[in-house]
């Protein structure tokens, strides 16, 4: 656990930074997948002539969606780590219970375990 309020206040900035950038992110992917087919090209007409144009919007309709389940996933954590820094547990490792690195809590400040943890395999629980 980070026991420096200094710091803490570092990692909670980070945190609310990275999370701004993650919402003005979504937005944008949102708005492509709210967009008519046909308005993302800036076409006026909602109908394509050529099947190539119809695969791609499809194609690029499926990244963003894939993208905004990501950002989802992103924001999600980042929250967990804003409630852990409220809760004072923000920087121990939820499997093994030791201090996370600062430098990989600097890397990836949403992070729940520490490196050892993320490399070993799950336990399978009978």
């Amino acid at each position: 656990m980070i026991q420096n309020r200094k710091e803490l206040l570092k990692f909670e900035k980070k945190l609310i930074t990275a999370k701004q950038k993650i919402l003005k992110q979504r937005n944008f992917t949102n708005g492509i997948l709210m967009n008519p087919v046909g308005d993302s090209a800036g076409e006026l007409s909602v109908y394509r002539t050529h099947v190539a144009d119809i695969g791609s919007e499809t194609y690029q309709r499926e990244i963003s969606s894939q993208l905004s389940t990501y950002e989802s996933d992103i924001l999600m954590q980042i929250d967990e780590a804003l409630s852990r820094i409220r809760k004072n547990r923000y920087g121990d490792c939820e499997r093994c219970g030791k201090a996370i690195a600062k430098a990989r809590l600097t890397a990836i400040p949403y992070t729940r375990v520490c490196v050892k943890c993320t490399k070993e395999k799950p336990q399978i629980k009978h």
